[in-house]
């Protein structure tokens, strides 16, 4: 089999990304299929994966050091620039295909020179949408290079819903925002859309959970004056389970994003899901079936929100369906397996037997 260096940044204690989430977990699935497996990051390593087998580095000059040649270089997230330009450096300095999973809306990436570098340099581009397809191509991204990538779900441990309710005092309705606190995940939306809400449905609360990204949107969260908007801040992940588990709805309002990995995990647990109209959004969700795909406004995601609430079985109905789509088949291993697949080929292409070139 092959040998990879995975390549992708953190950020930072607590503040956990879906693309660094993709990363651990794809590595993972790649050792689990027989590769062998390195990885370079400065994020920290998930509890559950500390005693897996395959090299951690923290430094290129400590890739360096081991001097072990990989079969081929794998970087995640033009959001993290520094990351895929030590990708980059190390596929050119061993002769290695570089490959690319970008995880991130182009208008999120802060070097936008590298990224056009990066996708111009990829022998296979990872993408989670046809929407991501076409901003990549509009990169310099060669068309017969991109490849389909599926997502999973990240869920550890079996879910405590009833006591996560109990300890935060839940005995409404509740929507769970779930993910970095920043204004292009709609948490200013979504504070807008509540008091809409609590005009029909004045029990529900609003919970917000993740990293605060940006400080201004996490002030407004968490000084909010109503106390159904409770600010839970970062959760590890047994309760990040239970948190999704004990919700109703999670909310979403998007206006950048490729594929949330909190929507899979929503799924899992039969959950609704309620997004904002993001580009290729509707690949992501089936509007009406598992998910509601409304306009990043206040008043259209509170009348989507309430379309849910106070109907029961339009609720369940939706989380079922997403349910259905998570065991159909989104698991980690079905995502390696497509990492394998489009891996490139040709001049300078991967033995998948032998793991040479």
């Amino acid at each position: 089999m092959s040998r990879f260096l995975v390549v992708f940044g953190g950020y930072g204690k607590g503040g956990t990304s879906g693309a660094e989430r993709m990363g651990w977990r794809t590595t993972e699935a790649l050792r689990l299929r027989g590769h062998q497996v390195r990885v370079l990051t400065d994020a920290e390593a998930p509890e559950e994966t500390l005693h897996r087998e395959y090299r951690l580095f923290r430094t290129e000059d400590e890739v360096i050091r081991a001097g072990e040649r990989p079969d081929v270089v794998h970087a995640y997230d033009l959001a993290r620039p520094e990351q895929v330009a030590t990708a980059l450096r190390l596929a050119d300095k061993w002769e290695a295909p570089f490959v690319l999973t970008p995880a991130s809306e182009p208008r999120l990436w802060p070097d936008l020179g590298l990224g056009r570098s990066a996708c111009r340099a990829a022998r296979a581009l990872y993408t989670l949408t046809a929407a991501e397809a076409d901003a990549v191509r509009s990169f310099g991204a060669a068309p017969e290079r991109i490849r389909p990538l599926p997502q999973a779900p990240d869920l550890v441990g079996d879910p405590r819903p009833a006591a996560f309710r109990q300890r935060h005092r839940l005995g409404g309705r509740v929507v769970l925002f779930l993910g970095r606190k920043t204004r292009t995940k709609g948490c200013g939306v979504l504070l807008d859309a509540a008091p809409l809400v609590w005009r029909t449905a004045p029990d529900t609360v609003f919970l917000f959970a993740g990293p605060d990204t940006e400080a201004p949107v996490a002030e407004a969260i968490r000084t909010h004056p109503d106390a159904r908007v409770r600010d839970v801040g970062l959760l590890d992940e047994q309760t990040k389970h239970d948190a999704l588990a004990a919700c109703d709805i999670v909310c979403l309002p998007s206006s950048a994003d490729v594929f949330p990995l909190v929507f899979a995990e929503a799924w899992a647990c039969g959950k609704a899901v309620v997004t904002g109209d993001f580009p290729g959004v509707h690949e992501v969700v089936h509007d009406g079936v598992d998910a509601l795909v409304t306009p990043v406004r206040p008043a259209d995601v509170a009348d989507a929100l309430l379309g849910l609430l106070t109907d029961d079985a339009r609720r369940t109905a939706l989380g079922d369906a997403g349910r259905g789509r998570v065991r159909r088949g989104m698991t980690w291993d079905a995502v390696a397996a497509a990492v394998e697949a489009g891996l490139p080929a040709g001049d300078g292409a991967i033995d998948m037997k032998r793991g040479t070139r």
